[in-house]
């Protein structure tokens, strides 16, 4: 990988274009180029074998401007200091995108969840915020979960977080159980928040829901309970995929059958009732009027771009389209709303659990489902008012109202 296809050069290289037509002074550019904070620790873990173990960790804390830290930890073999850095900086643009008053960060250790027993799982997660517990807080860098960690993950590093500093601290971490201060609606945030956006930009353009075909790459969490939704809501969702393969009908699939056969099976890729198997790179090139990309990134790129037929094309996953791609597709005329916006929803129902560990209230869900859909609906609308304005992608629109909003707090704080 070369160093300008970094992930935080590609970053940059959106910041820099945002920079420009927000018109910001040398001064005022050289604030938002890098990250406020990089922590790096070496964590030793005792594994069940009596041995230990060390494992690189990161906590990378972009800017602060508008409320505490906020980001995931993620738990992967290559998670390095490049990618927590540019999913850190994405963070700070998505809160601002979303109008949440918090900033952006991002955590990472350098191991396989996958090769450690659950026992092994635990310490690892306690050494982590055990190294880190000065750096973290309600105050000042709310972590939450990312790649291969999950609600328990959270409740033990929130445990072990009391245990270091000897308080109550319900607000110190998000997305964690229900039974030990999480919020409901969390499971089901990032798919929520990106079908209210994706509703409103299809009735924004006079289009009827049961007209139009949805191809959906990943059958995860977010992508599972987005085909769920769209269903119910009248979509033909024609194609779904998962790691092993997916499947196509052009008449429609049924997401519950779909999550039924892949209980059994593992994979979506069994029973195609009248359908056909597909992979997931002819996924991305089905005939269909809407793409989902809720897995990996990168998996629209230079070399398939060209051949996407879909008009429109929601990021769910964090960035699954590489720069070179999104020029193809603008050439196209093929609207891209882009991750900072379309996955904003988990962020914000992280930002709802803060609110209620900070005031002790669980709130219904009801409100919650209130609460994400008005706050992914005027981040939308001001996406495309300003893509709209500038005639500009609706990407480069949001890394426009996100760092308006973060150099208007600066300004007003006197920091720049």
């Amino acid at each position: 990988m070369t160093p300008q296809h970094t992930p935080y050069e590609r970053f940059r290289a959106n910041l820099a274009t945002a920079m420009d037509l927000l018109d910001l002074a040398p001064a005022e550019r050289k604030s938002l180029e890098e990250p406020k904070n990089i922590h790096r620790k070496a964590i030793d873990v005792a594994m069940d074998d009596g041995t230990k173990r060390t494992f690189d960790a990161f906590r990378v804390q972009y800017n602060d401007a508008r409320g505490p830290y906020k980001g995931g930890i993620r738990f992967h073999p290559l998670a390095d200091e490049d990618e927590v850095k540019a999913l850190a900086a994405l963070m700070a643009i998505k809160t601002a995108v979303a109008g949440i008053p918090m900033g952006g960060a991002k955590g990472g250790v350098q191991c396989n969840p996958k090769e450690l027993s659950r026992k092994e799982l635990e310490a690892v997660s306690r050494a982590y915020i055990r190294a880190f517990a000065d750096h973290v807080g309600e105050d000042i860098d709310v972590p939450a979960p990312d790649v291969n960690t999950t609600p328990q993950v959270m409740a033990w590093m929130r445990d072990e977080y009391e245990k270091a500093k000897r308080t109550y601290a319900p607000a110190m971490i998000t997305g964690k159980p229900m039974a030990y201060g999480g919020s409901v609606g969390r499971d089901t945030a990032t798919a929520r928040g990106g079908f209210f956006i994706l509703d409103e930009y299809v009735r924004s353009q006079g289009l009827k829901p049961e007209k139009l075909r949805v191809a959906i790459q990943g059958f995860g969490n977010a992508g599972a309970t987005m085909a769920a939704f769209l269903h119910e809501a009248g979509y033909t969702v024609a194609a779904v995929s998962d790691s092993k393969g997916g499947i196509f009908r052009e008449r429609g699939i049924d997401p519950k059958r779909v999550a039924e056969i892949k209980a059994q099976t593992g994979s979506v890729a069994g029973e195609t009732d009248g359908g056909r198997a597909v992979t997931n790179e002819e996924l991305l090139e089905l005939p269909c009027d809407i793409l989902i990309p809720a897995a990996l990134d990168n998996v629209i790129n230079g070399g398939n771009a060209g051949n996407i037929r879909a008009r429109t094309v929601l990021e769910l996953a964090n960035g699954p389209t590489t720069p070179e791609a999104d020029a193809v597709l603008e050439g196209k005329g093929v609207t891209v709303i882009p991750d900072v916006l379309a996955n904003a929803g988990g962020v914000t129902v992280s930002y709802f659990e803060w609110c209620q560990g900070r005031s002790g209230e669980q709130w219904t869900a009801d409100e919650v489902d209130t609460k994400l859909r008005r706050t992914m609906l005027e981040s939308f609308r001001a996406v495309r008012e300003e893509a709209a304005k500038r005639k500009i992608s609706h990407r480069m629109a949001a890394f426009v109202v996100g760092v308006g909003r973060i150099v208007e707090t600066m300004k007003a704080r006197g920091w720049m």
